[in-house]
């Protein structure tokens, strides 16, 4: 529960905070092509890392992304959701993927430590 606070935390200030400390063009221009897309691939990467059956994760700052929508950006721009969904999804998906390698790792590595263990004795 606590790594789920961390992730959404770091989102809602990406989502909600940064737009605050820019001009309307830089949140117009860059904020939805850039850096929204960033925000949303690094949380779900992290995430996916950290809880590899948090599937769920990415629509959840989806949601959470729908009021900056209608704050600092144009209703009428709601395809940007799909697509930030997509990349948080994919964000997840290599999270997920790269944690389960790197514990498949450390389990191996126990393995064979505990087996040089036993050997030695």
């Amino acid at each position: 529960m606590r790594e789920l606070i961390t992730y959404l935390i770091i989102a809602i200030v990406g989502f909600y905070l940064f737009p605050l400390f820019c001009s309307n063009e830089t949140v117009a221009t860059y904020f939805p092509t850039l850096l929204n897309p960033i925000i949303f691939f690094i949380c779900s990467y992290s995430y996916g890392k950290v809880r590899p059956n948090g599937w769920w994760f990415p629509l959840l700052i989806t949601v959470l992304f729908v009021p900056a929508l209608f704050i600092y950006y144009h209703p009428s721009e709601w395809y940007f959701l799909i697509g930030y969904a997509g990349v948080s999804f994919i964000g997840s998906a290599i999270g997920w993927f790269i944690g389960k390698k790197e514990l498949e790792e450390e389990v191996r590595q126990r393995k064979e430590n505990l087996k040089n263990d036993l050997k030695k004795k």
